[in-house]
């Protein structure tokens, strides 16, 4: 068990947009199970909670960096990957977790709203992999998606067609990296403890919770954890997949 709970022993991993939900949680667990974390945070609004992160990971006698970039920012980007360069030499875990939306009818979303979705969680990955290969010389990639990929969600359909667009976007670097570097993508559920399910009225939740096999929604952590499998050497044969992490919601749902 204690092999298996430190799996991860002296990796560097990057997670985007860690300062708090998912982000936190997967960064939390690749801690746990011996990594150095570098945490990301867009806002100088987030740096508290980012320095919360690392404090919980230094705690864990782990090494952290904290780095405010945006990462739909080329020069944000490309400062962010120098800084892990200069503190770690090298990478060997990309998470891009980071994510950004703007929750409206498709026929009301303006331009501008679709060069944000698009930027920030379709174009920063691409940025993201393209600075990270050159320090990976092995070593995994998650990207992190979710069921708007491959459901109707209400409001969701601009970032739920980036989501979908990252999981083609999976599949193609998964081949062109293999065999050194692994790339894979966690679709998390309705997950709870978020943005989005902040948004939503608790008797919605507990609709989705009795109609979840697993007999509640999604915790951060649940995605949290298969992440870390995925980074890990257990991993080596799961390439170009979109995992779906939703507690059995989708074939639990009625026809």
């Amino acid at each position: 068990m204690l092999g298996y709970a430190m799996n991860l022993q002296n990796k560097v991993a990057l997670v985007t947009g860690s300062s708090r939900g998912i982000g936190r949680a997967i960064a939390l667990e690749l801690g746990q199970r011996g990594a150095d974390v570098i945490i990301n945070h867009r806002r100088n609004s987030t740096r508290a909670q980012a320095d919360a992160v690392a404090q919980e990971l230094h705690n864990l006698g782990r090494r952290t960096l904290v780095i405010k970039a945006d990462v739909a920012d080329p020069q944000d980007v490309a400062q962010m990957f120098s800084l892990i360069q200069g503190e770690f030499g090298r990478l060997d875990i990309l998470v891009n977790n980071a994510a950004s939306a703007v929750f409206r009818p498709l026929l009301q979303l303006e331009e501008k709203h679709w060069e944000h979705v698009w930027d920030v969680n379709l174009r920063a990955i691409n940025l993201c992999i393209k600075h990270a290969v050159p320090l990976m010389p092995t070593g995994a990639i998650v990207n992190i998606t979710s069921l708007g990929s491959i459901k109707y969600l209400p409001n969701y359909g601009a970032l739920g067609a980036a989501k979908a667009a990252i999981e083609s976007l999976t599949r193609s670097y998964a081949v062109e990296l293999a065999p050194a570097i692994r790339v894979n993508a966690v679709c998390g559920g309705l997950v709870d403890e978020t943005g989005f399910s902040e948004m939503m009225p608790q008797d919605e939740k507990e609709r989705i919770a009795r109609l979840t096999p697993a007999g509640r929604m999604v915790k951060p952590a649940d995605i949290a954890k298969v992440v870390a499998f995925l980074c890990s050497d257990d991993a080596e044969m799961i390439r170009g997949q979109s995992i779906i992490v939703d507690g059995g919601l989708t074939v639990g749902l009625p026809t």
